[in-house]
């Protein structure tokens, strides 16, 4: 029983402790973990792009150049966040998008990052 209470010890001390050389390995393994366990569970999360662009589709009428430029602008979070700081929050001018209908995709892009907390 000595033995099983000593090890218990070491393992809360191991997990608690903030000494660098064991705080990464435990987040990345942690982060290991979480990822195995989520693809195991096959726990699939729309991502922002892909609700934005749904939501887009199901709101608005764009032009074929207007949809392939969007599908460019959307196609990753990443890609379509850099799309939200330019356009949106920067207020540059788009060769695609003019007036109501960028402000109408500036508001749909928004609500789908903050729906996925990707804002």
């Amino acid at each position: 029983m000595k033995k099983f209470l000593i090890f218990v010890l070491v393992i809360v001390a191991l997990c608690t402790t903030d000494i660098e050389l064991i705080k990464q390995p435990r987040e990345q393994l942690i982060k290991d973990l979480i990822s195995m366990l989520s693809k195991s569970t096959k726990v699939q999360r729309p991502s922002a792009a892909s609700l934005a662009r749904a939501d887009i589709d199901a709101q608005l009428t764009l032009s074929e150049e207007q949809a392939e430029h969007l599908n460019e602008e959307l196609a990753d979070d990443t890609a379509m966040r850099n799309f939200f700081k330019q356009y949106c929050l920067e207020r540059e001018m788009s060769l695609y998008f003019f007036t109501d209908k960028l402000e109408n995709i500036c508001d749909i892009v928004e609500s789908a990052m903050r729906k996925t907390g990707a804002l």
